[in-house]
């Protein structure tokens, strides 16, 4: 897995040097038409191109004079008509050359988001709940939208004007000391000025991108959280309450962003002020020169003028470029720290090289907890699990039973390996689950989570996430263990049926059977059910934990704090407050543990 963004730069390092390269030619091009235009003009005054006083002037008067005679009786508008047609040959080469320099820096730009993208997402997919908090997911959804697009653009811009804005700029400037030296020195001397004024405008700018991201995240955060909390927020009449927090964020952004528009709003004006100033100081040079000379020579001072004044636009132009360029790289630099941000977040769950395997029989042990504590941060004394210890073998059924916020979760996710433990050993099929193969062990669990969750997608789509080989007649028979087959068929569409983000469109008790029914597709080693038939009635929910018991070779285990979910597990354990309180079976529990006799009555007596 890649560590930042310059390790796929420089996989495309090809793209990134073949369309610059082929610009420079069309800048060739761009410098070498007020040049042609000067030697048409001087052709005009000299007969013989070798009388021109300008040595380059004078050596494309000759180029031009090698096409003959097109126009026969005139020679000027035989030579003003052949240096036109090479003008316009030009143009046109330098068209062909942008249009391919423009394919090949869109290609770029969309293969280097790409595959961003695509390590971007493989990286967020990898990180653990616990790696995830300093960044929070509205942060990661704007990384991946927001700070892509603007690298996206950031590279087409380098691969079409980085190289061909400053190369038309040296280049006007050289040739403006071909043409006059006091041209020149006119010229070189807005360079410093404009690049001043660039740096000092950039540098702002560059904060204030950081600040606006940072705004982008808080919108994206309080947005998210809306969508999802809409219904919350209507039954407690807080739409107004809220219509004001994001109008707060709104009103940040908004702020932020008019700051440092009005910084960019400067770079234009200036630049035009800049380039002014030196049109008036070309004519404060040649002005004396050009009233008081021969007739040949107003000529050629005409024609260098006009020349200058070509290439003080194309300064013009090309300057107006690089500015814009570089606004958009600050803007790319910005979303390139943000998103290496993510890139250089270490996996706090990586899967051990030459990690280990093993296929047990029934009956054996297949999850042992030793001594095992866990903290979610070290520096904090508060332990979410304190020396907790238990096994089960494969085939058997273990109960977890305890109050909210006991750590019954916590336990899950050790099992899952979403977390390590703090200390102590967890053992997977009698191998330290740290030293087993991550992809088997999660490949061996069928895991229906506390909130049951579906994919946008058909109840087919599903189902193949789980197994993609998976037919029809065992998602049958995974619906009928689930206590889900007759619903499912009840809609027109059946397994078709489309279900849309998270299954909003089912009831809570439709999506955790459909959950269910997708862990036993897998036919998993270890099939958890972290209280997820809390929004079924107690008939359908002993339906399923009677059909589960038929499944010998599958492991069980059941968080729930109801008690009659777990009453006829074949182990028990009660967790209170991070700690284990209690072990054994139903019976058992009530006559040695009092906070599991507790809520056994409280249960027995509401029913």
């Amino acid at each position: 897995m890649i560590k930042s963004v310059k390790e796929i730069y420089k996989k495309n390092i090809l793209g990134f040097l073949f369309g610059p390269s082929i610009k420079l030619l069309e800048a060739v091009f761009d410098l070498l038409i007020p040049l042609f235009m000067k030697a048409i003009i001087d052709l005009n005054q000299y007969e013989d191109p070798s009388l021109i006083p300008n040595s380059i002037s004078s050596s494309l008067a000759k180029f031009i004079r090698l096409f003959g005679n097109i126009v026969k009786d005139n020679q000027n508008l035989n030579d003003a008509l052949v240096g036109g047609l090479i003008i316009f040959t030009m143009a046109i080469l330098g068209f062909i050359v942008t249009m391919f320099a423009q394919y090949f820096a869109a290609r770029t730009s969309v293969k280097v988001g790409s595959e961003i993208r695509i390590e971007l997402y493989k990286k967020i997919l990898s990180l653990s709940k616990k790696d995830k908090e300093g960044l929070g997911n509205s942060y990661l959804q704007s990384v991946l939208n927001n700070d892509l697009y603007q690298i996206e653009r950031g590279v087409l811009i380098f691969n079409r004007l980085i190289v061909r804005a400053p190369f038309i700029i040296i280049g006007s400037v050289i040739f403006s000391f071909i043409l006059d030296y006091r041209i020149g020195i006119a010229f070189a001397s807005i360079i410093p000025l404009i690049l001043v004024s660039l740096i000092f405008i950039l540098r702002k700018s560059s904060h204030n991108y950081q600040r606006i991201q940072k705004d982008l995240d808080d919108i994206s955060n309080k947005t998210s959280d809306t969508i999802s909390g809409a219904r919350v927020l209507r039954a407690f009449d807080a739409t107004e309450y809220e219509n004001n927090r994001f109008s707060k964020y709104n009103n940040e952004y908004e702020k932020e962003s008019i700051r440092v528009q009005k910084n960019n709003a400067f770079i234009n004006p200036i630049i035009f002020e800049i380039t002014s100033l030196v049109t008036v100081l070309i004519i404060f040079f040649l002005a004396g020169a050009l009233f008081n000379s021969s007739e040949s020579v107003k000529v050629v001072l005409t024609s260098t003028l006009i020349a200058a004044m070509a290439y003080l636009a194309q300064i013009l132009f090309a300057t107006v470029q690089f500015a814009n360029v570089l606004l958009d790289l600050t803007r790319a630099s910005v979303s390139n720290k943000r998103v290496d941000k993510v890139f250089e977040i270490n996996n706090s769950i990586v899967n051990k090289e030459n990690a280990l395997t093993k296929d047990i029989n029934v009956g054996e042990e297949i999850l042992s907890f030793k001594d095992v504590d866990f903290t979610y941060d070290k520096n904090d004394e508060h332990y979410a699990l304190k020396n907790i210890s238990f096994s089960l073998n494969k085939g058997k059924s273990l109960g977890i039973i305890g109050g909210t916020g006991s750590g019954k979760s916590t336990i899950i996710h050790l099992i899952e390996r979403f977390l390590d433990p703090s200390s102590g050993e967890i053992l997977y099929k009698g191998i330290l689950m740290k030293d087993y193969d991550l992809f088997s062990l999660r490949g061996d669990i069928g895991l229906v989570n506390q909130k049951s969750y579906l994919f946008n997608g058909t109840i087919k789509d599903n189902f193949l996430m789980a197994n993609p080989s998976i037919s029809k007649e065992d998602i049958d028979n995974a619906l009928k263990k689930a206590e889900a087959y007759d619903f499912v068929y009840q809609m027109k569409d059946d397994i078709n049926h489309k279900i849309k983000e998270g299954g909003t469109n089912l009831s809570g008790g439709q999506r955790q059977r459909l959950c269910i029914a997708r862990a036993l597709i897998k036919n998993p080693e270890i099939l958890i059910l972290d209280d997820s038939t809390s929004a079924l009635d107690l008939l359908t929910d002993k339906k399923i934990r009677n059909t589960l018991k038929d499944i010998k070779e599958t492991s069980k285990i059941i968080v729930s704090q109801r008690v009659a979910s777990i009453s006829e597990c074949d182990e028990i354990i009660v967790i209170d407050e991070g700690h284990l309180v209690g072990k054994g079976t139903h019976e058992e529990l009530l006559k040695t543990c009092p906070i599991y006799k507790e809520i056994y009555v409280s249960q027995t007596s509401e029913e």
